[in-house]
């Protein structure tokens, strides 16, 4: 049978956890936006002791401002890309508080406060094509209806991190529809439009964490990692756990292998395991820790076929989770049955082979599913880290057909492999 290829549709299927992604994201691009004069009337930005909370502005005028704008996190750590850009990646909560539908119609990020410099605009067709809402599987609409929340998810860039402000916040344009038949009596005193200020976020002086690779040898593809452009399976993983929404795949990174020149990931029949790149592959430890959580009894599961998913745990299939220390945990997912080489309690140092690289779980191919976060769990907190080093090769193109010169090639240090990165890593 042919070749398997890196597709946008394949790619997408790829997932860790995307069975159960729950809510939404929107990218962050530089493009115009914005919408008339609001009938909502703001003072300059709110100052210290003034009973406002920092980001958001003091209203002067008794008229309802129905978005209700937080940040799932009040921090962002810079993390720098192997294309050499500087990434800050986060979520914005979207609460339409009014009994009227509302459109957003653009974002703006915003240097500091609401008088601050224009830093970039999401419009009204990436909003839409990028958001869904909380409670259902309605998506691809820049629309929330009165009393919903949606998230919307930014991949900001910059050139430098000497350009991202040490503190920014938020525009949201949107307008209202028309009262529905049967709304409350003071639904017609709600604005038709607002451009209302929040989401404010602090940039962290804290560096990501420095580690090893998961894997060796040459023409590994980064897939589903930090994206400026689009959706992916990682970036839409946000999901109610602990009587909040967190956002819990934010730098993991699918692991696949590829060979460039045909953008295939198997040889041979496709509908077998071993007949991918990726499968068996050593997997290393990535610092110096400890085990605490080793599963290994999941089979391996049939190549491009997503599993039932009756119980969450299972989404991870086969997994090792390593104590790095500094409360910093590392998941190795999808697994090959019965490989691991490691138990709880035992301690691991950096490049110490761990396990073997499979197909289980919530999984369409054989690929390593990788992340560090803030618990044992893969649905804690995060944690932004960089490859110590590594070789750039290859990245792929703009329209995802095939694979190109990577925007800065040769040895990398301190980034991160972001998505469509094709990069080696010399064995020790």
């Amino acid at each position: 049978m042919g070749m398997r290829k890196i597709t946008a549709s394949r790619a997408a299927m790829l997932i860790a956890l995307g069975g159960v992604c729950l809510l939404a994201l929107s990218a962050c691009t530089a493009s115009p936006g914005g919408t008339g004069t609001p009938s909502t009337s703001a003072s300059p930005a709110a100052t210290p002791g003034s009973g406002i909370r920092p980001g958001y502005q003091d209203q002067t005028a008794l008229e309802f401002s129905p978005l209700i704008i937080d940040a799932l996190s009040s921090q962002v750590v810079p993390v720098e890309g192997s294309d050499g850009l500087i990434y800050v990646a986060y979520e914005l909560r979207v609460l339409n508080s009014a009994p009227r539908d509302a459109t957003i119609t653009a974002i703006e990020t915003l240097a500091g406060d609401e008088g601050g410099a224009v830093l970039a605009t999401v419009d009204q067709a990436r909003i839409a094509s990028n958001t869904m809402l909380i409670g259902g599987a309605e998506r691809n609409t820049a629309t929330i209806p009165a009393g919903r929340t949606a998230i919307v998810v930014f991949r900001d860039t910059y050139p430098a991190r000497a350009d991202v402000p040490k503190t920014f916040t938020h525009r949201i344009h949107a307008t209202f529809a028309a009262p529905k038949e049967g709304a409350p009596r003071l639904a017609a005193n709600y604005p038709d439009q607002v451009a209302q200020i929040g989401g404010a976020l602090t940039t962290s002086t804290d560096a990501p964490l420095v580690i090893g690779s998961p894997v060796s040898g040459t023409n590994w593809f980064a897939n589903n990692g930090l994206d400026p452009t689009r959706l992916n399976a990682h970036s839409d993983v946000v999901i109610p756990l602990g009587g909040r929404i967190v956002s819990a795949e934010t730098y993991g990174i699918d692991f696949m292998r590829i060979d460039p020149a045909t953008m295939s990931s198997d040889r041979g029949d496709p509908t077998q395991n071993a007949s991918y790149l990726a499968f068996d592959e050593p997997l290393l430890a990535v610092a110096d820790g400890k085990v605490v959580r080793a599963d290994t009894d999941h089979p391996d599961v049939a190549p491009q076929v997503l599993p039932d998913l009756s119980v969450l745990e299972d989404a991870t299939g086969n997994q090792v989770v390593l104590d790095l220390g500094g409360g910093v945990f590392a998941t190795y997912a999808h697994m090959k049955q019965g490989s691991a080489t490691v138990k709880v309690g035992d301690t691991v140092t950096k490049g110490q082979e761990i396990g073997r690289l499979g197909n289980s779980g919530n999984t369409s191919e054989a690929h390593l599913h990788f992340q560090l976060q803030r618990g044992s769990l893969i649905s804690a907190d995060n944690v932004p880290w960089v490859f110590d080093t590594f070789e750039s090769i290859g990245a792929l193109s703009a329209d995802q057909t095939h694979i190109v010169a990577p925007p800065k090639p040769g040895t990398r240090t301190k980034e991160i492999p972001v998505f469509g990165s094709v990069f080696s890593i010399p064995a020790k």
